[in-house]
């Protein structure tokens, strides 16, 4: 009896928690997400969103597999590509693949008002360039990032025109790969261009 009298009085206070100006959304917001196109849509202020959580991790089970999301992943969130709007890039180690472990990056980004995503896998192997020295099961590289000084940019890099923010992958045993974001894609189309020293 006591236990009816309970869920009654819950299911009541959900409909008016539900029902309550305070909980409905504001009747002057508007929309946002894909337009029919698959482009990220503006805000009502004609500014561009933010990546939402939402947004990324429906990007991470898309590019990363429906298993992605359960791996233990780092997550950074900032400008990453100078134009003011807040980007997460996420990485995690990879044990889905049969030819081995590697470090996923999925980089998500609303640049442009434009939803964009990229993925890398990088291999654990000494021998080629694009890759980390050692997989280690209880010390997975650390993501980080770093900012460049606009001489850096030009004299390293070649354009000091391009985003001076660095995102690395340090195993601690060679040295990081290091992605740039270019406003101007590579062949490929991708954005997100590999460096190492």
């Amino acid at each position: 009896m006591n236990k009816q009298k309970i869920l009654s009085g819950l299911s009541v206070v959900c409909l008016i928690g539900l029902v309550s100006p305070a909980f409905a959304d504001d009747s002057k917001t508007v929309m946002k997400g894909w337009d029919e196109n698959g482009v990220w849509e503006l805000n009502a202020n004609g500014e561009t969103d933010p990546v939402s959580s939402a947004q990324f991790y429906y990007e991470m089970r898309w590019q990363g597999g429906q298993y992605a999301r359960n791996y233990r992943h780092q997550m950074l969130t900032g400008d990453f590509t100078c134009d003011g709007v807040l980007d997460r890039i996420a990485g995690w180690v990879d044990l889905d693949n049969p030819d081995g472990p590697f470090f996923a990056l999925l980089f998500v980004t609303n640049h442009g008002a434009k939803d964009h995503s990229e993925i890398r896998y990088i291999p654990f192997k000494q021998s080629e360039q694009f890759a980390l020295c050692v997989f280690d099961e209880t010390a997975p590289p650390v993501l980080s990032w770093q900012e460049n000084s606009t001489e850096y940019m030009a004299e390293v890099m070649g354009d000091a025109d391009m985003c001076n923010f660095a995102i690395r992958v340090d195993d601690f045993m060679c040295d990081a790969p290091q992605f740039f974001y270019s406003e101007k894609p590579d062949e490929n189309g991708d954005h997100w261009m590999f460096f190492r020293n």
